[in-house]
């Protein structure tokens, strides 16, 4: 079962006393107990104990900032391009951006700088993905339409082919498979 920080921290803060007056030995089972128990490499067990003792717990740091490349202007030629070409993934609006965003610009549908222009059309697949990942939600289904559940009754009621052949030849025969079908 994996601690939580906080949790390996009071196990520290618990064993500090006994680390700071042991003697060598007891130290070294003060580290072995620490170690095992939450899991940590012996280095850093002494580096903890030794913060732990000192009574300075260095400061949380602070979330980084996002930062972005490409300016909110340049998020939303992207979604005009995406959706100019039916919302196709980033793999695949990547490669047509080239192509796609002089077009736009030269028929007035697009209104960029010259530089967030070749920043857009030189933009990444995954990129592309994350920033679309907003515009995308709600759009695709989770799961198809189908409500067929597997059952005895179902299994029962669908001639399976065994080795006998069926007669195919006979004016009506029909054969539907309707186990892969996707509704879109």
């Amino acid at each position: 079962m994996e601690l939580t920080l906080a949790v390996r921290r009071q196990v520290t803060k618990a064993q500090v006393e006994r680390y700071r007056k042991g003697t060598k030995s007891e130290k070294g089972a003060v580290l072995d107990a620490l170690t095992l128990a939450t899991g940590w490499h012996r280095d850093h067990a002494r580096k903890a104990l030794r913060t732990a003792l000192s009574g300075h717990e260095p400061p949380a740091r602070a979330a980084r900032a996002p930062r972005y490349t490409y300016p909110p202007e340049s998020i939303e030629a992207l979604v005009k391009c995406w959706a100019v070409l039916g919302g196709p993934a980033g793999k695949v609006l990547a490669p047509a951006l080239p192509d796609l965003v002089p077009s736009l610009l030269r028929h007035g549908e697009l209104d960029l700088t010259q530089e967030l222009a070749v920043a857009l059309a030189s933009m990444s697949a995954a990129t592309i993905d994350r920033r679309l990942r907003p515009c995308k939600i709600g759009l695709v289904a989770g799961k198809g339409r189908s409500m067929t559940k597997p059952g005895t009754l179902l299994k029962s009621s669908i001639p399976m082919k065994t080795w006998h052949e069926w007669d195919d030849t006979a004016p009506g025969f029909i054969e539907i498979d309707l186990g892969g079908v996707i509704a879109s």
